[in-house]
């Protein structure tokens, strides 16, 4: 349903583009409204653009711009149509097929995106200038599958030839899939590779604050959730997290903190949020023994 729609609004928009607009007199138009961001434009002119004067550089220009408007399918014959082009170097070709497998990946195609990566690494020749950006996605598609194991083993072939600013991202995946397989001392130094500035801290701080958790780590757990609700206040407002509060003040014996912690989760969650379940069991049980003789 989603695809039809997305095609039925590109036809719309292609041909109300139609009327106004005048065929492309050249490829390298196509190029340059893409590289502007003109990606309905440049998609308009290409489709108008009689086939025999079609470039390679003109098609994926379209395929890129399909991409960006959401078009997967289109995006997808353009890179194909590109691919058939038997002078494409061995590097556009690996970089074609890259492009069609992190489409697969986005369009939830984990095993034939799997394929198209390896596909992409066996095109490169002997030195694969984004081998790292291969092996990231090739990790993905694996963990998407729980395939845990294989995916940690694709995020360290990754980590090997990674540019600086790939470096967060990739520990960041390879973190989480280690979380998976109980490596939780590996995935703790994974995520404290993660730079406060990257978009996905608020994420590792988490996963930080769990790991410090299942350790019987308190002040460290006490530490990272202090550290995120400092810093990313609207990524730490979820009732985990108050339960992850309520095992530290737990720990402390701060009886205050756990019956106003107790107290603020009712009042914020509904009585099916599981981790409200467990809040009210953990603070029971406190108290339960705290009574005790």
């Amino acid at each position: 349903m989603k695809r039809r729609i997305r095609e039925g609004i590109f036809a719309v928009t292609l041909s109300l583009c139609f009327v106004t607009s005048v065929h492309a007199q050249h490829p390298i138009d196509i190029e340059r409204a893409a590289a502007q961001g003109d990606y309905i434009g440049a998609l308009t002119q290409f489709e108008t653009m009689p086939v025999r004067i079609r470039t390679t550089s003109s098609i994926i220009a379209a395929a890129k711009s399909a991409w960006a408007l959401s078009l997967p399918e289109k995006a997808q014959l353009n890179f194909e149509a590109a691919l058939k082009d038997p002078k494409i170097t061995a590097m556009q070709r690996a970089q074609l097929l890259l492009s069609r497998a992190v489409i697969e990946y986005q369009e939830g195609k984990h095993n034939v995106s799997i394929l198209r990566a390896e596909k992409a690494l066996a095109a490169c020749e002997q030195e694969c200038l984004f081998a790292s950006r291969i092996h990231l996605l090739w990790g993905q598609s694996l963990a998407s599958l729980n395939s845990h194991g294989a995916a940690d083993e694709h995020f360290t072939l990754a980590l090997e030839t990674a540019l600086p600013n790939e470096i967060a991202d990739i520990s960041f995946f390879r973190g989480m899939t280690r979380l998976h397989l109980g490596k939780n001392e590996d995935a703790r130094a994974d995520f404290e590779k993660v730079p406060l500035t990257h978009e996905r801290t608020p994420d590792a701080i988490r996963s930080l604050a769990l790991i410090a958790l299942e350790a019987n780590d308190f002040e460290g757990a006490a530490f990272w959730l202090s550290k995120g609700r400092n810093e990313f206040p609207e990524n730490f407002l979820d009732s985990w997290v108050d339960y992850a509060l309520l095992q530290v003040a737990v720990y402390e014996r701060d009886e205050p903190k756990v019956a106003l912690l107790t107290s603020e989760a009712q009042k914020k969650y509904p009585p099916s949020d599981p981790w409200l379940t467990i809040i009210n069991a953990t603070a029971e049980t406190y108290f339960w023994e705290g009574r005790r003789p």
